[in-house]
């Protein structure tokens, strides 16, 4: 014994028992004399072991023992010493010492070992004694060993047979003893004839030894442990399944069918030592059916364990979604009650609100089929809630597999009465009455779950009061734009900047939501322990965001240019002080934008995108150049095109146009042309006071300018 525990202060070992509690000192040098105690047993059976072989092979060779009396002495000083550490033990534990039980259990084996070797002394010298003894009637003892060697068995479990395993070893060295002895004993005839049982009985040892190694790795090496999964909590309370779900698919993966196999080799194994006729044919089939019973539940385990984690998966992202849309319908409630109340607002704030209010019903009515289709999965949430507690009444449950228990068998698919929740076991009913008493982990309670239902029903009562305020809003929003166009039906010009108006916030929008996207991914720290993938998807998602703010800034360049128009054309207009100060913000929003993905890491990706070059003699002008002289009805005629415009504004000889979506080159020249074409930019329409429609931004400006004073 190497260290029976791990040794404390040095000092003096005082056998004396107090009645009071000793000191911590004390106790020290307690225990420090109760490992010296058990180093030196330790070493008495290290020796008396040795001697014990040593005298064992003298006996096998003819000879005479040496070490009896030596090692009988060991044997008795080492039962001496384990009396004194039995009660320097139970100090030490009754003190609360951290390792009392571990040195309790340490000095049984102890205890169990001396007492194994003085059976081996006694059967060792005593065969010893026979020896020497003349009247030694070797002929009775073959018979004898050869009777006994006829009605030994073979046991069925790995215990019992390390234990045969180890008296048969004795019993054959025993055998083995007899055989120089036989010649001196009797005539030659006879002799003759007591050697041949002799042989008989040595062949006979010698195979019963082979057979109970061959069972013993037999039994060693084919049943395993079955996995630690009836304790598992598959309630609703667990919310650390998803660590569960991968240890699951890394088992199936990489471990499942490597155990098949070594199941398979085992069997294959078994059946070869039945072919061979293997005397332990009782023994090894009785162990290959325990076998094929424990991977079958094995199995069983793991199609339950799918199960399990399939509900707990659907039961928590069902919960989840319902969260999601009950807050997303909590804002847009929000939302109408402070946005869209017509108190307070002028024309044009309520226009804008309409067509905001008009895309919301939109939404509203394609998250339709997110509602019904959440009020459908409550249907089939499994009420786990029930598996953490007795229901009030007895409920129905359905077996995930077959299952062998004491009191009957459990068959798949059937439905059973859970009558008492026991946490790892349930007390069940069958169908005929009978109870029963399985595992939890082989059964699931069937839908519905009440909880889910009523979630279910309060989010369906929650998206139609929240339709039914929608289209109040709209209503109200509605009879005061009617009013207010009673009171002011206003001008073209007016009409024409609330288009413009609606396009900047339009764009705005559009530019907001980037922003709090881009936010949403920067803020939050990188994921531990998979901040690779985290910090790379996040790069993804900023490249997704910088193709999106690449599509918006057309849109953006043309209404802003569009505004600067307007503002150029009718710097008097009514609706121009405000237009002025959304372009201004829109610009800024985008900078803004630029700005946060250059921070991450994205400059130079985004920005207005560069024309192609002009062509050889041309040269290139600012964006919107053309279209402001145009506007002032200058042409130059016979003056070569400056080149192309950033937004695909080109002079042709028959007039001015605006192409939206990329820079093209210039086919034409500027012209002074008095019947020139008006410029035609199409906008979104209105509809007028009158019902009609009006016109483009182009044809209404010469009016306009008409009006100017």
């Amino acid at each position: 014994m190497n260290s029976l525990f791990r040794k404390r202060n040095k000092g003096k070992y005082s056998p004396k028992v107090q009645t009071r509690s000793i000191s911590n000192k004390e106790l020290s040098e307690l225990i420090e004399q109760l490992q010296k105690n058990a180093d030196q047993v330790e070493k008495n059976i290290v020796d008396t072991e040795a001697k014990m072989q040593s005298d064992l092979a003298r006996l096998q060779e003819g000879g005479q023992p040496e070490h009896r009396d030596v090692a009988l002495q060991k044997v008795s000083d080492s039962e001496k010493l384990l009396y004194v550490l039995e009660a320097d033990a139970a100090i030490a534990k009754h003190m609360k010492h951290p390792q009392g039980d571990m040195i309790t259990e340490d000095i049984r084996q102890l205890k169990e070992r001396v007492a194994n070797l003085r059976g081996k002394h006694k059967q060792i010298y005593d065969l010893a004694v026979k020896e020497v003894n003349p009247q030694v009637n070797w002929a009775a003892l073959v018979e004898e060993k050869l009777d006994k060697l006829s009605s030994q068995t073979f046991g069925t479990d790995l215990p019992l047979v390390d234990q045969q395993v180890e008296q048969h070893n004795i019993f054959h060295n025993e055998v083995k003893a007899i055989g120089p002895h036989l010649a001196k004993d009797g005539g030659k005839e006879q002799s003759s004839e007591l050697q041949a049982k002799y042989q008989k009985l040595l062949a006979a040892s010698q195979a019963r030894q082979q057979h109970l190694s061959s069972l013993r790795d037999s039994l060693r090496h084919q049943r395993g442990q079955l996995p630690a999964r009836l304790q598992y909590d598959w309630s609703d309370r667990n919310l650390d399944y998803p660590s569960r779900r991968r240890q699951y698919e890394n088992f199936i993966n990489r471990n499942l069918e490597a155990k098949e196999e070594r199941i398979n080799k085992l069997h294959s194994e078994g059946d070869q030592l039945l072919a061979a006729e293997h005397p332990g044919r009782n023994s090894i089939e009785a162990h290959m059916e325990a076998v094929h019973a424990d991977w079958k539940e094995y199995l069983n385990l793991l199609i339950c364990e799918e199960s399990h984690l399939k509900y707990m998966e659907d039961y928590h992202q069902f919960h989840k979604d319902v969260k999601d849309a009950q807050e997303l319908l909590r804002k847009v409630d929000s939302d109408l009650n402070q946005k869209y109340s017509p108190d307070f607002k002028d024309r044009y704030q309520i226009e804008l609100l309409l067509r905001e209010l008009d895309d919301q019903e939109k939404a509203l009515d394609k998250y339709e089929h997110v509602v019904r289709g959440l009020q459908k999965r409550g249907q089939q949430v499994v009420p786990l809630k029930y598996r953490r507690e007795t229901p009030l009444k007895p409920i129905p449950v359905e077996a995930l597999c077959d299952f062998e228990g004491d009191q009957g068998v459990i068959s798949r698919g059937y439905s059973y009465t859970l009558q008492r929740n026991n946490g790892e076991s349930w007390d069940l009913m069958d169908s005929a009455g009978n109870k029963l008493t399985a595992p939890a982990v082989c059964f699931m309670i069937p839908p519905t779950d009440p909880e889910a239902l009523a979630l279910a029903d309060s989010l369906g009562s929650q998206y139609q009061s929240v339709r039914q305020k929608a289209a109040s809003s709209q209503s109200a929003l509605q009879q005061r734009h009617e009013v207010l166009k009673a009171e002011n039906p206003g001008d073209a010009s007016d009409l024409q900047g609330r288009q413009l108006l609606a396009g900047l916030d339009k764009v705005a929008s559009d530019l907001d939501r980037q922003e709090k996207a881009i936010t949403g991914i920067l803020r939050p720290p990188l994921e531990q322990g998979r901040a690779v993938q985290d910090s790379a998807e996040r790069a993804k998602d900023l490249k997704n965001i910088t193709n999106e703010l690449l599509r918006i800034e057309p849109e953006k360049a043309r209404s802003t240019a569009e505004c600067e128009v307007f503002l150029q054309a009718l710097p008097g207009s009514g609706s121009a002080p405000l237009l002025r100060t959304r372009v201004e913000d829109t610009n800024r929003r985008y900078e803004r934008l630029v700005q946060l993905l250059d921070s991450a890491g994205l400059k130079g990706q985004v920005g207005i995108p560069t024309p192609d070059p002009c062509p050889q003699g041309q040269r290139c002008q600012p964006p919107g150049e053309d279209l402001r002289q145009g506007l002032g009805g200058l042409r130059a005629a016979g003056r070569p095109c400056l080149g192309t415009v950033s937004q695909g504004m080109c002079c042709r000889p028959w007039g001015l146009e605006v192409h939206f979506g990329g820079c093209v080159p210039c086919k034409g020249t500027l012209q002074r042309n008095a019947e020139a074409k008006p410029l035609a930019l199409p906008r979104p329409r209105l509809t007028t006071p009158q019902g009609e429609r009006p016109q483009a931004l182009g044809a209404v400006l010469p009016r306009l300018r008409e009006l100017r004073p």
